[in-house]
């Protein structure tokens, strides 16, 4: 591994079909992975809303995710 490599950590995947879960109190209607919130991994998980989609979850410090958004929503 060399010096300036990063190594990321994934919790989850979309495949786990979360949103088909039914545990007797209904379907989940918002699933997150609480646990990246300590670990700094991000989430996959199937989209509930598109087939074949993807959520992908992460969390960041507030500044560093107002900077996150105002990229991703330009596309870059």
């Amino acid at each position: 591994m060399h010096m300036n490599s990063r190594m990321f950590s994934v919790a989850g995947s979309p495949r786990f079909d979360v949103y088909g879960n039914d545990f007797g109190w209904g379907k989940p209607k918002k699933v997150d992975v609480v646990s990246i919130d300590k670990s700094g991994a991000f989430s996959l998980a199937e989209s509930k809303k598109e087939k074949g989609g993807v959520e992908i979850g992460i969390v960041l410090e507030p500044p560093v995710m107002e900077a996150f958004a105002s990229l991703f929503v330009k596309g870059i």
